[in-house]
């Protein structure tokens, strides 16, 4: 056998680049792009207005409490319905008098936000309390007169009155002290109450059923008469008065 014997690797020469040291570490950044949220949907703000019974009315345009602006309303020349009242003019309205035999009433300076069925809540509630009170019978077996009312007409034009026509001159008593001089919650509005220039729930029905109201097929809008009269607690039918029609653009 042969004799074995190793082979020498010769050294590699020196090389300084291998044996530099390694570079420092570099602080990096890293900058991260999450991806883009889609946008919230806006949020458009309503006008609520919420009446005593819980009930929620549709939104309606608000306008501020003050002296009565012009109507929201398109201009309608064939309108019949009975002029407004005149604000700041001394005597322009016939004062309330309690010896009258009057029965209809204007009631003025009402908050501009008012709807119908607001107003007839109230006075549903007046009815109910002065009939329980006072409409008791006395001695000779006779009947105080209820407190009721058979004709109601609130304007949409945001001027602030109403018409109301009581069906006996005590009740109209009755409403002018409760609601005469009352300052509204949330407004500087003190209610007026005076006598219509129409009186009688036969002659207020003869004149507005001859007016044309432009607020679309909306009846809400409409003066009404109730058979039998509300007295705050018994059902009534609700007749509307006069022709609903769509306002005109002018062009």
């Amino acid at each position: 056998m042969g004799s074995a014997y190793t082979v020498g690797v010769p050294a590699l020469p020196f090389l300084p680049w291998l044996h530099m040291p390694p570079p420092p570490p570099f602080p990096m950044a890293l900058y991260y792009n999450p991806a883009l949220k889609p946008p919230l949907p806006a949020t458009r703000c309503s006008i609520t207005e919420i009446v005593e019974d819980g009930d929620v009315e549709p939104p309606t345009a608000e306008v501020e409490d003050g002296p009565s602006p012009r109507s929201v309303l398109a201009v309608w020349r064939r309108s019949a319905a009975l002029p407004p009242p005149s604000s700041g003019v001394a005597g322009s309205k016939p004062a309330f008098d309690g010896r009258s035999k009057k029965t209809s009433v204007m009631i003025c300076n009402i908050p501009n936000s008012f709807l119908k069925r607001r107003l007839m809540a109230i006075l549903d509630q007046h009815c109910a309390e002065e009939n329980k009170l006072r409409c008791r019978p006395r001695g000779g077996g006779g009947a105080v007169a209820k407190s009721e009312y058979d004709f109601l007409y609130l304007p949409i034009d945001f001027r602030g009155y109403a018409f109301v026509n009581m069906t006996t001159p005590a009740a109209t008593r009755r409403l002018y002290a409760f609601l005469h001089g009352h300052r509204w919650a949330g407004s500087a509005k003190v209610c007026e109450v005076v006598h219509a220039h129409i009186q009688g729930v036969d002659a207020l029905a003869a004149h507005f059923s001859r007016s044309l109201f432009p607020c679309g097929n909306n009846k809400e809008f409409l003066p009404v008469r109730f058979g039998p009269p509300r007295d705050g607690l018994r059902q009534t039918a609700e007749r509307t008065i006069g022709c609903a029609v769509v306002r005109r653009r002018l062009r």
